[in-house]
């Protein structure tokens, strides 16, 4: 999916690669935000740290991860290419991986896919070592996808309150964007949902794509104005294993 109106990211602003670059600017939106948040993550980690990327997929943010000992996991249904070829395959909730092995684990956009995240987050605590630290991010705002294994929208509280549940401490939810982004990126998603049908109004719907694209370069114009930010695509949280 293209999402275009928010402007290109040059590999050397922010020294990613061409391929993550490429990604992210795919629904740029969505993605940016989470870059970031991807990048301060990985600032923060220590050289050499144990690194789980759960859900991995592709891994597009392995490059990140250079200077610490990064792994990457996904499931057996996977429909990312990538997924196959991760260092574990399995079920996110029963990994085959020892207690308090890791420093970190990243998840994100993983937890709408399974059904019992409750199951998955004490099998990340699990396998924290004490300290360690779970960074993730979910959707509140996005259309169905990965479809039959699409389950669930998270809100803060909700994110919060699973952690919590979990075992987890120092919990810290925010959003990852404005209101006025987020109608954009659904304007930009709507485009591509709206699908094709032989029912001669194919030409309509090209010229709905393009209205569709013009509104949401508009929109994302607006978004210094939300200081509430309440309709935010999705959350970015960290939690401390005590």
């Amino acid at each position: 999916m293209s999402g275009g109106a928010a402007g290109p990211i040059r590999p050397g602003r922010r020294g990613i690669s061409e391929a993550l670059r490429t990604f992210v600017e795919e629904i740029p939106f969505e993605r940016l935000p989470i870059l970031a948040f991807v990048e301060e993550v990985a600032a923060k980690t220590p050289p050499g740290a144990r690194v789980l990327d759960l859900g991995a997929g592709d891994a597009p943010y392995r490059e990140l991860f250079r200077h610490a000992d990064y792994r990457t996991h996904d499931w057996p249904e996977s429909p990312h290419v990538g997924g196959a070829l991760a260092d574990v395959v399995a079920h996110a909730a029963a990994l085959p991986l020892e207690r308090e092995s890791l420093q970190l684990i990243l998840c994100t956009q993983v937890l709408e896919h399974v059904p019992e995240p409750a199951r998955v987050l004490s099998e990340c605590f699990r396998i924290l070592e004490p300290g360690g630290e779970l960074a993730l991010t979910v959707p509140l705002v996005w259309e169905l996808h990965e479809l039959p294994h699409d389950y669930y929208r998270y809100t803060e509280r909700g994110v919060e309150h699973l952690l919590t549940e979990a075992g987890f401490v120092d919990i810290a939810v925010a959003p990852r964007n404005d209101s006025f982004t987020t109608l954009a990126q659904l304007l930009l998603n709507a485009r591509h949902a709206m699908g094709r049908a032989p029912d001669g109004l194919d030409p309509r719907r090209e010229d709905a794509r393009a209205l569709l694209s013009d509104l949401a370069s508009r929109l994302a114009r607006l978004a210094p104005l939300d200081v509430r930010w309440q309709l935010p695509l999705g959350y970015r949280a960290t939690a401390r294993r005590p």
